[in-house]
């Protein structure tokens, strides 16, 4: 029996919308209390509610309401198009038969450890984009190249079937 695993992912858009949403429905409520209190006697006051429809009665349609509702609609469309957007992908999957994932970063951090720990080499760094691991080696060492790209596909073997560039840069001393 095999089952197949959806790859993780991140938040959807739509979560950022939703938590803005509960906050406003949270307003929505207390307004909805505040007005409850006031009407049963239970509070003294005016009724927020009321007074704001009070102000709202009789206003046409000039162009500061209209600018309102072009706002309202292009917030509206904000809020259709972060709720279809897909969640964005968080991982990769490793090649061979195992359900594994690994971050982007951590296939960086993997290729940087182990060209750092390379006789001779002063720093790296590396750079993962568009199926390509790019790792740059700051060396003494003429053949440091060599060493490095050794390492570096010896630490990642299993962890990533993207394409390894190795090259180096000579120190700068100061004298």
């Amino acid at each position: 029996m095999t089952t197949t695993v959806s790859p993780p992912k991140g938040r959807p858009a739509a979560s950022g919308v939703a938590l803005v949403l509960g906050v406003a429905l949270v307003g929505v409520a207390v307004v909805a209390v505040h007005d409850l209190a006031v009407d049963q006697d239970w509070a003294t006051g005016s009724s927020w509610t009321g007074s704001l429809v009070d102000r709202l009665d009789g206003l046409t349609a000039g162009a500061g309401v209209v600018a309102v509702g072009v706002v309202l609609t292009l917030v509206g469309l904000l809020v259709l198009v972060a709720a279809v957007k897909p969640a964005p992908r968080t991982h990769q999957a490793t090649p061979g038969e195992a359900d594994l994932w690994v971050t982007p970063g951590a296939v960086r951090a993997v290729a940087v450890g182990a060209a750092e720990d390379t006789a001779g080499v002063e720093s790296a760094r590396a750079r993962l984009r568009r199926g390509r691991l790019s790792v740059t080696a700051q060396s003494d060492d003429p053949g440091a190249d060599r060493l490095v790209e050794a390492a570096v596909r010896e630490s990642l073997a299993g962890l990533t079937a993207h394409d390894i560039v190795v090259t180096t840069e000579k120190v700068k001393h100061d004298s």
